[in-house]
């Protein structure tokens, strides 16, 4: 396969084989298990091994077939828009001819390598076709079959592409309503027809039709929005892929080592279609190429005509494709618009000097036959004007080349090693010389196998889940392949459900110091090796230090000799509940407790982090309270003030832990609650500054040490109090406030702070503030005497969406941590000699699946099982329903109308009763 990223798609055609022709649900071995069906475009990896059976060939040579169609393809469907629409074949010849020649058509997908992303194209010409008949019959007023099979064409065509490659989706989608301009100018009043009409029914047609793989596309995106805040709405340009003007217009030589220079139109496209200019005035499908071309270089190179797309969800995280439809649009109006200008501009230059003056018919004759002629070879010289614009160098400047590329007659070379140098144009007419038809591994491909079989020999023995990122490319693209095993990592970030805790292990990890932290995120993830780019060498100390054990050089590899697994079970373990947000986000407040918990503050050892389903504390019940023996309300919200804590108090004098803040100034809605809740140590919460230059006494202790109090001036603020309640302990006093204490209602256990605690220590750096609240938090959290030691399980995986933890018996609730990511697909059941039952999943830890049990009899597994959700099957059935009215409406209109009278005679049935009835009430009344 042809570009950078080929590892990474040729490991997904891979795992998709085995699988075809149905497409498999999870895979394991990526990003701690991803669902790349739902988060991701697998359609085009399905076609290449669909390729790959049709003509007996590997699914490598699948993906190549496929790769290799993907321009003539689009050529083709060009050259048979002009033949069959404009009836203009040469024309057609030319604009396939010349869209071969852009760098700006190749880059993605042959230097990038950017697979599924661009596998769609060769869906875009046959949706500008069909739109163009529905469009023209529009126009014209015809409702018959062309009208409607022209318009269900483009949306089932578009729905296909959209599956196929999501990221160019929009493409024919910005068609719709820019086929607005083609409308002739007598006609302008009926652009609003179209637009307001027309277009939002070919959208809506496209959406219903779309769902079956839309419906889990916005099942993963609302799984994202609950595991990371997101990048907000704000206007953001570093989201978004930027270019040269210059460049797109190829203004300069390409330079080296400059991949801008490659979103470029060649000059020998870009000069005739300037001829074309002036058609855009008289003819229609000329202002519609126009306008898309301009479009496009004007969105790729002025980021602010994006600013308010930011406003639409998900479009942030996404930016950076988002000129990717505009790329195509210009790739491919751009040849239109020269074909045009090579072959429509004289012919209308003739014409109307043909009005002026009266041409001898011989003349006429001879520039009829001659023009076509001048214009090939006008063409051909432009062409060749343009190839060698590479700076420095002879390399080809349009195709699939890029700088420092092989030359065009070398590409041809058919020599022994040594042999004489055959010249390109004797290659050309000599058949002899001609390379046979094959599918192979040429030019640098033997290079790059053997450098990929290095690196999946770097580990003795497959790791369970390795830590590493995309400075070492091909093992992220493709290391259960090449290494086996799987990675924490995924080369698509897309798919991983918390990018904020994702970027956090991979600072932690790979680039800033520090062993505590490895080793905290090594067990609760089960990571048992760790692979280090150059850039990251400095790091192996703390591996060393760690005692994890070698294994490569080149690259820096680490095996940790005593791993945690990729599963726990736990009797008597001590989950905690988080609940809370921040200011404008709910993920980002488990998120940032989870980071300092694995600096230390919640040892994975001590207990078990769970995320909140919501921030309100009475949207929980108590049944779904007493799972947790740990409770953390920070950012809390709630609905009923006494409801909530009453629920509070019940949960801590049953026996819970919980650790309240009310310091968060506006954001903990008791900061300045006057007469605390009874559960709490203290007696009154009022919000102050605190005595910036009063001692901290610390357990009765001054601690000169303690982390300051002082803030822009003045004292630090806090929700405090005067004293405790009796038989409570005051932890931490500030002058005559106490801001921490604690206390032992009933049988549980309860922490306060009003000094937001937990914030204030992150930012201190304090060591005797971090050390006095880890030791506060284990007293709190502390694991009960009677508990039992975690212990680690293998699951044993049933293919890629199924796996069994064997459990041991306990009398006593369990917790079982499956280090897997939760997604909405994901069931689970305790099979147990007697039986089995559902058990409920939670968020735990770095979002993998958590699952209580009361108690664990003899002979128990707990099976977790990855399917579709009710959503995503209703979702089928509504495009499935959709698509038989779509057929009908082509084939049977008359029967569809029939089917519409019936629908609606029957509601009228219905509700005339009811319409009678409240006549009745009117007539009462």
């Amino acid at each position: 396969m042809a570009g950078s990223e080929a590892p990474f798609h040729l490991h997904l055609i891979e795992w998709v084989a085995p699988a075809f022709p149905n497409l498999p649900w999870w895979y394991p071995w990526d990003g701690m298990g991803v669902s790349f069906r739902e988060g991701y475009p697998l359609s085009a990896h399905w076609i290449a091994v669909a390729a790959s059976r049709l003509l007996a060939t590997s699914v490598e040579g699948g993906a190549q077939i496929v790769q290799f169609s993907l321009m003539p393809a689009t050529a083709t469907g060009l050259f048979a828009f002009f033949d069959w629409r404009l009836r203009r074949p040469f024309a057609g010849l030319a604009a396939g001819f010349m869209f071969l020649l852009s760098p700006i058509g190749w880059v993605e997908w042959t230097h990038f390598g950017l697979y599924a992303s661009w596998v769609g194209m060769i869906f875009f010409m046959p949706c500008v076709i069909a739109l163009d008949v529905f469009f023209h019959a529009w126009l014209a007023g015809d409702r018959g079959w062309r009208f409607r099979l022209g318009g269900a064409s483009f949306v089932a065509l578009t729905t296909i592409m959209g599956t196929v490659s999501p990221h160019i989706l929009a493409a024919p989608l910005i068609l719709v309503p820019a086929y607005a301009v083609a409308i002739p100018r007598l006609s302008l009043r009926r652009a609003w027809g179209w637009i307001v009409v027309a277009a939002p029914a070919i959208y809506a047609g496209v959406v219903v039709l779309s769902a079956f793989w839309l419906g889990a596309e916005v099942q993963y995106l609302a799984v994202v929005r609950s595991h990371w805040a997101g990048p907000g709405g704000n206007f953001d340009p570093g989201r978004l892929s930027s270019f040269e003007l210059a460049s797109i217009l190829s203004l300069h030589p390409l330079r080296d080592r400059n991949v801008s220079d490659l979103y470029s139109v060649s000059l020998a496209v870009l000069l005739p279609a300037l001829l074309a200019v002036p058609l855009a005035w008289r003819e229609g499908r000329a202002r519609l190429f126009l306008l898309l071309g301009v479009a496009g270089v004007a969105f790729m190179t002025n980021l602010d005509l994006y600013r308010p797309f930011f406003v639409i969800p998900g479009f942030a995280e996404f930016g950076v494709q988002a000129h990717r439809p505009l790329q195509l649009l210009l790739a491919v109006s751009a040849p239109a618009l020269a074909a045009l200008g090579l072959f429509e501009a004289p012919r209308v230059a003739a014409t109307l000097l043909a009005r002026r003056w009266k041409w001898p018919s011989a003349l006429r004759s001879g520039l009829a036959a001659g023009l076509p002629v001048l214009m090939v070879v006008v063409l051909a010289a432009d062409v060749i004007a343009f190839g060698a614009r590479v700076e420095g160098g002879a390399q080809l400047a349009y195709g699939p080349s890029i700088p420092k590329a092989p030359s065009l007659a070398d590409l041809w070379q058919h020599n022994a090693a040594g042999a004489r140098s055959t010249p390109l144009l004797e290659q050309l007419v000599d058949p002899r010389l001609w390379r046979s038809l094959q599918i192979s591994c040429d030019l640098d491909c033997p290079a790059k196998r053997q450098a990929l079989a290095a690196l999946g020999g770097i580990f003795p023995s497959p790791p369970a889940r390795a830590e590493l990122n995309s400075n070492i490319g091909p093992l992220d693209m493709a290391f259960h392949v090449l290494v086996g095993g799987g990675i924490t990592h995924s080369y698509n970030d897309q798919v991983i459900p918390s990018r904020e805790l994702s970027s956090w292990l991979e600072d932690s990890m790979l680039q800033s110091p520090g062993t505590t932290v490895k080793t905290q995120l090594a067990q609760a993830l089960g990571i048992d090796a760790v692979v280090l780019s150059p850039a990251q060498a400095g790091r192996a100390s703390d591996y060393v230090a760690m005692g994890w054990t070698q294994v490569s050089q080149d690259p820096v590899a680490f095996v940790n000799p005593r791993p945690s697994g990729l599963a726990a079970q736990w009797p008597g373990g001590t989950g905690v509940l988080v609940v809370g947000a921040t200011q404008t986000s709910i993920p980002e407040l488990y998120n940032s407790v989870f980071k300092q918990a694995t600096q230390g503050l919640l040892p994975f050892v001590s207990e078990w982090l769970v995320r909140g389903g919501s921030q309100f504390i009475d949207d929980y019940t108590d049944q779904q309270l007493r799972r947790y023996k740990g409770l953390l309300l920070l950012g809390y919200r709630y609905h009923d003030q006494a409801a909530a804590w009453s629920l509070l108090d019940r949960y801590v004098r049953g026996g819970g832990r919980l650790f309240v803040e009310t310091g968060w100034q506006y954001v903990d809605p008791d900061w300045n609650a006057g007469r605390a809740p009874g559960v709490l140590p203290v007696t009154s919460l009022q919000w102050s500054a605190l005595d910036a230059s009063a001692p901290v006494l610390v357990e009765g202790g001054v601690d000169p040490s303690f982390g300051s109090l002082a803030y822009q001036g003045s004292g630090w603020g806090a929700s405090s109090s005067a004293g405790v309640r009796a038989g409570a302990t005051e932890l931490v006093r500030v002058g005559a406030r106490v801001v921490v204490a604690s206390s032992t209602p009933g049988l549980g256990r309860v922490l306060w702070s009003g000094m937001n605690l937990i914030a204030h220590n992150s930012s201190n750096g304090s060591a005797d503030e971090a050390r006095f609240l880890a030791a506060q938090l284990g007293w709190l959290f502390a694991v009960d005497p009677g508990a039992a030691s975690q212990l680690p399980i293998t699951p044993a995986w049933s293919g890629d969406d199924q796996a069994t933890l064997a459990l041991q018996p306990s009398s006593g609730p369990s917790l079982v941590l499956f280090k897997e990511s939760l997604f909405p697909g994901w069931s689970a059941r305790l099979v147990t000699p007697a039986g089995s039952q559902p058990v409920d999943l939670v968020g735990g830890e770095m979002d993998f699946m958590l699952a209580s049990l009361p108690s664990v009899p003899a002979g128990s597994s707990l099976v977790f099982r990855y399917g579709p959700t009710v959503f995503e099957e209703a979702s089928w059935w509504l495009s499935l329903v959709f698509l038989a009215v779509l057929i009908s409406w082509v084939l049977r209109p008359a029967l569809l109308s029939r089917g519409a009278d019936l629908v609606a005679g029957t509601g009228r049935s219905l509700l005339s009763p009811v319409a009678r009835r409240v006549e009745r009430w009117d007539e009462d009344a």
